[in-house]
């Protein structure tokens, strides 16, 4: 089950960060791209964070300590 939970999340990510970064390299309007870019820095600083923090909890349950 917290396989599938970290999946899904995983997937989340990956959708959103593509989405900001096909934004920010294809749109033409320098505004739009400017805030795609921020949105993106924004994901893959949570992502990353958020990652390892899951990763964690992940092998901490796997050694039944949570």
């Amino acid at each position: 089950m917290l396989a599938w939970l970290l999946g899904g999340f995983a997937v989340v990510v990956i959708a959103a960060v593509g989405a900001a970064a096909g934004v920010a390299v294809l749109c033409p309007d320098k505004e739009k791209r400017a805030d795609a870019y921020r949105v993106l820095k924004l994901m893959l600083a949570t992502a990353t964070g958020a990652g390892g923090v899951f990763a964690v909890g992940y092998r901490l349950a796997e050694l039944g300590v949570l």
